[in-house]
């Protein structure tokens, strides 16, 4: 097979697919590593791809952020699902964090699904009005500016509070995930806070569905650590999975 083929070939792959390893070319292709390591960089330089540790990724673009009116009904049982998986990590009687957003509605659903006692921190109005009142949960609200459009709270006020606190659990919901670009958002208002809350918790569980992957946001949160875990739904393709995985990132679908 000729070089414009094969690369013809791993062009239509990360079209379908969105990602392909080093390892499953070698052996569809039948060519050496070296080989399919030129033909992904020609493909880079053409802007056709991205190359990262293992294999290739889509070149992606940015993720278009919505209002939260509009994102409360985008991708509503990929969220639903994710959250049942996530709300599952948690046990009775933690003590958790949870960012804003559209799929941190479904989240505080799915925790009442699960438990009966937690203690739950939050800047988001919705998620403390969904478990103030819930059985033996106790919620502390972040309180300051208030930010209606996003019903959520942020500031130095806000910030203050969750800096003096100590989580187990954090669960964050981010705009956008990517090998290259890190875990990104859109929301300057909530930006010091997301940061704070990755720094605050134990153990850290990034939330996003499978239309989040390999996309990226105007504001980096962090990059892609391997001490979080992911969360998605089934929709991230297997080929995907295992990229993230020979990146050393754990996901749960």
């Amino acid at each position: 097979m000729l070089a414009k083929e094969r690369q013809e070939y791993i062009h239509r792959q990360i079209r379908n697919k969105g990602a392909v390893t080093t390892a499953e070319l070698i052996e569809q292709l039948g060519v050496s590593i070296e080989t399919v390591r030129r033909d992904l960089l020609t493909l880079e330089q053409h802007r056709l791809l991205q190359r990262v540790h293992g294999g290739a990724v889509t070149m992606g673009g940015m993720k278009p952020f919505r209002a939260l009116s509009h994102r409360i009904q985008e991708n509503e049982k990929a969220k639903q699902e994710l959250s049942a998986t996530a709300a599952k990590q948690v046990r009775d009687g933690d003590i958790v964090g949870i960012d804003a957003g559209s799929t941190s509605i479904l989240f505080a659903e799915a925790l009442k699904k699960e438990l009966c006692s937690l203690t739950v921190v939050t800047y988001s109005l919705d998620v403390f009005e969904s478990l103030c009142r819930y059985k033996s949960f106790h919620v502390i609200l972040c309180g300051g500016y208030f930010l209606p459009e996003e019903n959520t709270f942020y500031g130095e006020l806000a910030l203050d509070s969750l800096k003096k606190l100590h989580l187990q659990k954090v669960f964050l919901f981010p705009s956008a995930v990517s090998l290259q670009h890190g875990i990104g958002d859109y929301q300057k208002e909530a930006y010091s806070l997301q940061k704070q809350l990755l720094h605050s918790g134990d153990e850290v569980y990034v939330l996003a569905d499978s239309s989040k992957f390999e996309k990226s946001a105007l504001l980096k949160l962090d990059d892609m650590n391997p001490r979080y875990t992911y969360v998605t739904d089934s929709g991230l393709r297997e080929e995907m999975r295992d990229l993230y995985r020979q990146n050393q990132i754990r996901i749960l679908a």
